[in-house]
């Protein structure tokens, strides 16, 4: 019994291993001037949107299975990009979750395919249309606080 025990702690101890070499996580840290655009795009991940008054833009990345991952990151005079892409064949059992954290002013363009937002500290009314023809999501413009 006290080897098959062994043997099972081996194993749960093996995964957990391999389940932190896997995974990966990074802050990308812009200072900006304002106004600014933030744009991401990204497939299959999940994004949180956070606003604060600090002038820099910070994107917190954790991604698991990090090597089915490419992550570029750009900064000019006009805002701050950022672009996810899966990689072929492990790309497929990656998964990313992107904490960005912006001025309450800032601009988001979000490319987003087959992810989800969260949007933090929302007040007022968030009007949310079907899809149109093309199965793509059209936001109005919407006021919020």
């Amino acid at each position: 019994m006290t080897k098959h025990l062994n043997t099972l702690w081996q194993v749960v101890n093996a995964a957990s291993t391999v389940a932190d070499f896997t995974r990966q996580s990074q802050t990308y840290t812009f200072p900006i001037i304002r106004p600014v655009t933030v744009y991401l795009q990204a497939e299959q991940a999940e994004i949180r949107l956070v606003r604060w008054a600090l002038p820099k833009v910070d994107i917190f990345v954790q991604l698991q299975v990090a090597f089915g991952w490419r992550i570029a990151t750009d900064q000019d005079a006009d805002g701050v990009y950022v672009v996810a892409k899966r990689r072929m064949l492990v790309g497929s059992m990656s998964r990313a979750t992107f904490t960005l954290t912006v001025p309450h002013d800032a601009y988001l363009i979000l490319k987003l395919n087959e992810s989800s937002l969260l949007l933090s500290d929302i007040n007022g009314t968030f009007h949310v249309p079907p899809k149109d023809a093309k199965g793509q999501l059209q936001l109005p413009s919407t006021t919020l606080e």
